[in-house]
């Protein structure tokens, strides 16, 4: 009994020491990546600089549009709702009258004729009388709990009438707001469009910009090579079916088109694409979301050179995948993600001008055709 207490003591520690080593692996890891990083902004120079500066205005200015878009759109529901509410209190007083009046009609009327006082006062069988007032008070006893809610339909119609009229001006001033920030962001996206203009027209521009390239594939090997694949044989992914079994029939990252294929000529680059370019269907519902194509760890969330904000995920037996320009990365680096987990939202953050999701694959280190992967 106490051996067998021991040896489970004892593989307990063994993976506690292995989790450790894990957590100081991917510290130095992490460390190491800030550090090319920083010297890959060094070597982009003045260009780089100026090109991270406009993608932070671009995106800051976007977060603020959607911010108010998204505030704009949850005040224009609840006028909705307020709406729909006015509405069905002022149909159930409406139906309400209609019913008391069509008692009291009924508990008053005679020879199939609407009541009328005068016809009680002036011409009238008087000996009804008092059976009528008899009716009419009985009518109106049994209508004291209906007036009631009645009454109280009525206030609750003038406090949804108050809120409404508040709710009304709320959405007008979002939607001033909203206009702002919109008016904004088109701003900052027009001067990073005037410079990706002159990085492709001018040639003093266009020198730095290759050179800049040539600097930033190298820290992509180097940040490729930097990525040991230790951490990625955890039992996280011991448990998952092999990426490899899967090959051809993983998920693209992205509901669209390709506009760029794997090998072709980028003549902005001036060299053969290592991966693909997709353009999102705006017409599907969240078609900027990219997704996992498989269970794996993220390996790099940052800032990289022209390729904006970069994802880079690890997902076993030498396997990683790129997803770069996006406008937002909804993982950090270490999270553990599953196939078909949100990633990021697709942008144009890097050295692009439109909206676009830069895929690609790398097995031990070589760039792939991402066709041959994906479904």
């Amino acid at each position: 009994m106490l051996m067998g207490l021991s040896l489970f003591t004892s593989v307990e520690r063994a993976c506690a020491r292995d989790i450790q080593h894990e957590i100081r692996t991917l510290k130095q890891e992490q460390a190491d990546l800030r550090q090319l990083r920083k010297a890959l902004d060094v070597k982009l120079g003045k260009l780089g600089r100026e090109m991270h500066q406009l993608d932070q205005e671009l995106l800051s200015a976007r977060k603020k549009f959607k911010h108010a878009d998204k505030n704009w759109l949850a005040s224009k529901r609840k006028v909705s709702v307020l709406s729909k509410q006015k509405q069905a209190l002022q149909t159930t007083i409406q139906s309400m009258q209609q019913r008391m009046q069509a008692e009291a009609n009924m508990a008053w009327q005679r020879d199939h004729r609407e009541p009328s006082w005068l016809d009680v006062l002036v011409g009238g069988d008087v000996t009804e009388v008092p059976h009528r007032q008899y009716m009419m008070r009985f009518v109106l006893e049994g209508q004291a709990k209906e007036r009631q809610i009645w009454e109280a339909s009525l206030q609750d119609l003038k406090i949804v009438e108050q809120a409404l009229q508040l709710e009304y001006d709320h959405l007008s001033a979002l939607k001033s707001k909203k206009y702002q920030a919109k008016t904004k962001a088109e701003k900052r996206w027009k001067a990073k469009h005037r410079k990706l203009v002159a990085l492709r027209h001018d040639a003093k521009l266009k020198k730095k910009r290759n050179q800049a390239l040539k600097q930033q594939e190298k820290a992509l090997l180097q940040l490729f090579a930097g990525l040991k694949d230790a951490l990625i044989s955890s039992d996280k992914l011991a448990k998952q079916v092999s990426i490899r079994h899967r090959k051809g029939h993983l998920r693209w990252p992205m509901q669209g088109t390709l506009v760029v294929n794997f090998g072709d000529e980028v003549s902005y680059l001036h060299r053969r694409s290592q991966g693909v370019q997709m353009r999102p269907n705006h017409q599907k519902v969240n078609a900027l979301q990219v997704h996992a194509m498989h269970a794996g760890q993220v390996r790099y969330a940052d800032w990289f050179g022209g390729f904006g904000l970069m994802m880079v995920v690890g997902y076993g037996h030498g396997v990683l995948a790129v997803y770069a320009h996006n406008d937002a990365l909804h993982k950090q680096v270490g999270d553990w993600v599953d196939a078909g987990d949100v990633l990021a939202d697709a942008g144009s953050t890097g050295w692009v001008e439109k909206t676009r999701l830069y895929f690609e694959i790398r097995d031990h280190g070589k760039s792939v055709n991402p066709r041959k992967w994906c479904r």
